[in-house]
């Protein structure tokens, strides 16, 4: 038995989960997970986690020498946080660097935007888009039914972010009372894969989310006062809700995470972001 625990507790997978763990908690350098591996582990933002990590599985393939270590979200300010501190090299980021991070020796690289929609369950059919007025009354919790916007006789069921929080933050600028709503009688939650687990997971929930976010998720995005989330309209600035896919750091960059900015703007891996319904932005690293 102890033989067989110790088998399991040598394994690949578990010595680079627990390099992880002991990296973000400062126990761990970013150094070395075996001879001649580098570490490279980015905390941050729930926005563009699994698009990270799909890029870190394509970057693997020509830097076997490298390994991209995405965590579970912690958001952009607890990601930038653990950069300022030294216990992380870089910070997944969905929002511009604040005054203070900027102070702090902070750097960033935007690598792609997206679209911040807002996502229904797919039993909500028949409901294409919603206006700013009408999803304001939703949250508001004015529409309880969606039925009341053509849709079918399903009750409406609400998934919220608290601020501060970068979607929240943008419908709160953008659409006229939706701040006054607050969270009162919603499901809350704390990270954006737990939103969107929450509206995949209840028939007649809408919440809303990053486009990249979702990309697994079998999800509706909504149109918003008549125009659609995509890429297109995100590029002619029709669509005017979007958030930045960014890495932060403080320069000089170490040889690891300068490769994995600069794969970045390989064209793999600008192909893969627009399938997954970001607008690659060409990221220009700063090197070591």
């Amino acid at each position: 038995m102890v033989c067989a625990l110790f088998s399991r507790l040598t394994r690949p997978w578990f010595l680079a989960v627990l390099a992880g763990i002991l990296a973000l908690a400062g126990l761990w350098p970013p150094s070395t997970l075996a001879a001649g591996e580098t570490v490279l582990t980015i905390p941050g933002t729930g926005d563009s986690q699994d698009l990270l990590r799909l890029l870190a599985e394509r970057f693997k393939r020509d830097n076997p020498d490298i390994t991209v270590n995405l965590p579970d979200s912690v958001g952009s300010t607890a990601g930038l946080r653990l950069v300022i501190g030294g216990k992380a090299e870089l910070a997944r980021t969905a929002r511009p660097l604040r005054d203070d991070e900027i102070a702090a020796g902070l750097s960033q690289t935007v690598f792609a935007a997206t679209p911040v929609v807002f996502a229904v369950h797919p039993a909500v059919t028949g409901v294409k888009g919603v206006t700013s007025a009408q999803a304001q009354a939703v949250f508001a919790g004015r529409v309880k039914n969606w039925s009341e916007l053509g849709g079918p006789d399903l009750a409406v069921a609400r998934v919220c972010r608290e601020t501060p929080e970068t979607t929240r933050e943008l419908l709160n600028a953008a659409i006229p009372g939706f701040e006054a709503g607050g969270c009162h009688d919603q499901a809350v939650a704390y990270t954006t894969p737990e939103a969107v687990a929450l509206v995949a997971g209840h028939p007649g929930a809408v919440g809303y989310v990053s486009l990249a976010a979702m990309a697994a998720a079998n999800l509706t995005p909504l149109a918003l006062d008549g125009v659609a989330p995509t890429l297109e309209n995100v590029g002619r600035g029709s669509y005017r809700l979007v958030v930045p896919f960014g890495l932060a750091y403080k320069a000089p960059l170490s040889p690891a995470a300068a490769r994995f900015l600069k794969f970045l703007s390989s064209p793999d891996a600008l192909s893969l972001m627009a399938r997954l319904g970001c607008l690659p932005s060409p990221a220009k690293p700063t090197a070591p």
